[in-house]
């Protein structure tokens, strides 16, 4: 089950749909939706709450509640594991997709740590995983910077560990490079300059740029950012360019 959530109103823009990260709520990307969400509405999927067995049925599901909208046009926007999903909804044929924004997105991770990943949160007491998750997060997702009440730290807390568990285990084994290059439609894409959550973040990026070296890309560099935009000024310089973009 996944809901839409809408922030801000209607304008003349299309709306944006706005996919987050491993945990489903809008947690993530909280910041840069409620700011974007005052030139244009953005529409957040929520899949807190999703059961499928495989992230393709998941991108099925969000597609079958996008085409239900009945949107003439919109915009779409994911955050790392939403970036994957966002790059498979993007290949939907039917949808009145205009331009697609991924924010620090990746081809593949390290598969030998998420299946320790998967593993230790499935058997971490839930107290003591309610207690760790926010660390986990500010050191595999930082650096953090001004931004310790970012909204992924309380997310994090309450996030189902079997949930979490099961969503590790889509990313392993796999390159999603495919998926990326798939996408057709113009693409700003915003990785952090100091992303731990791919094996090496400078090597990354020059992995995308040759990825897309024959697409209308923009590849571009957050300055002092991790997997997750947390400080003050990574949240500024990542809505500044998604904003002038999507103008």
């Amino acid at each position: 089950m996944i809901q839409l959530i809408r922030y801000g109103q209607l304008t003349a823009a299309p709306p944006l749909l706005a996919i987050p990260g491993l945990d489903g709520t809008v947690g993530s990307i909280k910041p840069m939706v409620m700011r974007l969400a005052r030139q244009r509405q953005v529409i957040v999927v929520d899949f807190s709450a999703e059961t499928n067995e495989t992230l393709e049925q998941l991108v099925a599901e969000i597609g079958t509640a996008v085409k239900n909208e009945g949107l003439t046009s919109f915009d779409l926007m994911g955050q790392s594991i939403g970036t994957i999903l966002a790059a498979q909804l993007a290949a939907t044929p039917g949808l009145p997709l205009r331009k697609v924004v991924l924010t620090c997105t990746f081809t593949r991770l390290r598969w030998a740590t998420l299946r320790w990943v998967a593993r230790l949160t499935r058997l971490t007491p839930a107290p003591l995983y309610r207690l760790t998750a926010p660390l986990t997060i500010a050191l595999s997702c930082g650096p953090v910077g001004d931004g310790r009440d970012h909204p992924a730290f309380a997310a994090s807390r309450h996030s189902p560990q079997p949930t979490i568990a099961r969503r590790t285990t889509w990313q392993i084994n796999r390159d999603f490079s495919h998926d990326l290059r798939c996408i057709q439609t113009p693409l700003l894409v915003l990785m952090g300059e100091k992303d731990r959550f791919v094996p090496h973040a400078a090597r990354e990026i020059e992995k995308l740029r040759l990825l897309f070296a024959h697409h209308p890309a923009q590849i571009e560099p957050i300055a002092n950012a991790g997997h997750i935009f947390l400080p003050s000024a990574a949240i500024d310089a990542a809505t500044a360019k998604i904003e002038a973009y999507l103008q």
